[in-house]
């Protein structure tokens, strides 16, 4: 009879992308339906709405600092890419239909199109299919951190291609990283890594309960 050692602890390789699973809510709701999802999806936009209207402005700055982003990176880690991106382009278009969910209020096509926010909105979308596409694929528990780095850095990236091709009065000329990215970026810190935080929790209880 051949005998063979197992090691007590084994441990997953650490791969840049690892096997898809399941996103979050598919853990927190196991059998979950379409109306469960269509619900969940609602109230995500919900949700992202009420949090836009928590919101400063910065001296000499019209965008304001808010806490969308904290719900935007929520969003992906816990509804994963697909209904996360559901919930992003919900937003987007309620918005722009004429609901006031954006900042202070706000609403309607002309302010999507011809806003200086206009940029930061697409970005909301960019970063929820990216960090629930990252969080499906292993980078998630331990590891939450990194995705919502990278899906609140991912927000700045269409902003200021937007802020670079269309003219606003804002910001002035060589000032664009430093009026439409760097002031944000401490603010965006305690949101990421407050999300990172939650979501992290939220996976290590479903883990528990396997």
């Amino acid at each position: 009879m051949q005998l063979t050692a197992v090691t007590p602890h084994q441990h997953k390789p650490l791969t840049l992308i690892g096997p898809v699973e399941l996103p979050l809510f598919d853990r927190l709701v196991p059998n979950g339906s379409i109306w469960h999802k269509s619900a969940a999806a609602v109230i995500a936009i919900i949700m992202v709405s009420l949090l836009a209207q928590a919101r400063f402005y910065l001296p000499d700055n019209p965008v304001p600092v808010t806490f969308q982003g904290f719900g935007i990176l929520m969003i992906g880690g816990i509804l994963g890419w697909r209904l996360g991106l559901i919930s992003a382009i919900g937003y987007y278009l309620v918005g722009a239909a004429g609901l006031p969910v954006f900042a202070n209020g706000n609403e309607g096509w002309n302010y999507v199109v011809h806003g200086v926010t206009g940029g930061y909105l697409i970005g909301f979308i960019l970063s929820v299919g990216l960090v629930g596409y990252l969080s499906q694929h292993g980078w998630n528990r331990g590891r939450s951190l990194w995705p919502m780095l990278l899906g609140s850095l991912s927000i700045y990236l269409p902003a200021l291609i937007w802020l670079s091709v269309f003219e606003f009065s804002w910001p002035a000329e060589g000032e664009l990283f430093s009026a439409a990215m760097y002031p944000f970026i401490p603010g965006d810190v305690v949101k990421l890594m407050t999300a990172a935080a939650i979501t992290g929790g939220l996976w290590r209880i479903v883990d528990r309960k396997r």
